[in-house]
């Protein structure tokens, strides 16, 4: 990058290289934003370009959130919107994004919603459920009442995923349980 930083020319690597690009690239970019305190408003409009590019978006805003919570936190509401003009697959993203710096609180109700959808759904890959687990159980914590609609998916859920799926879920029936 340039020592005469160019918000334009910034754009256009992100655009080029972000469909080959490394997670240390990402890393290295990630670490730019928030150090040029760059508008992710205006980098979104990359998750409507191709999906390759979308894509190693989305992660660039996890390791965005893995540096600097507040910057990604702020900005989910918006992100969250702009997700329902976009590839739905897109969604399944704010499971990391919540898990990294939690649910903004505007976001919650739909939050909730969407977790148990795919904690819930067949064709939601375990990976996912496993990130909404996390973020449901955090969850139960402020909203107490949650804790026995968890109980009784992570009941249902039981010997259907992979053994370590199997683990948390376990651990966490263990724990509200109490």
């Amino acid at each position: 990058m340039n020592v005469n930083f160019s918000y334009p020319e910034f754009y256009k690597e992100l655009e080029s290289f972000l469909p080959t690009s490394s997670a240390e690239i990402r890393r290295i970019w990630a670490t730019t934003i928030i150090e040029k305190d760059i508008d992710i408003k205006e980098l979104s409009q990359l998750l409507k370009g191709e999906q390759k590019i979308a894509t190693r978006f989305l992660w660039l805003l996890s390791e965005i959130g893995t540096f600097n919570q507040k910057k990604l936190l702020d900005i989910l509401p918006f992100l969250l919107d702009l997700s329902d003009h976009l590839d739905p697959n897109y969604k399944n993203s704010f499971a990391s994004f919540w898990r990294i710096v939690g649910v903004p609180l505007e976001n919650e109700g739909i939050a909730i919603d969407l977790l148990f959808q795919w904690l819930l759904s067949p064709h939601t890959n375990v990976t996912i459920k496993t990130r909404s687990l996390f973020v449901l159980y955090k969850l139960t914590k402020k909203y107490p009442e949650l804790k026995n609609e968890l109980k009784l998916c992570l009941e249902d859920l039981k010997d259907k995923y992979s053994k370590d799926f199997e683990k948390r879920a376990n651990k966490i029936l263990i724990t509200i349980g109490q």
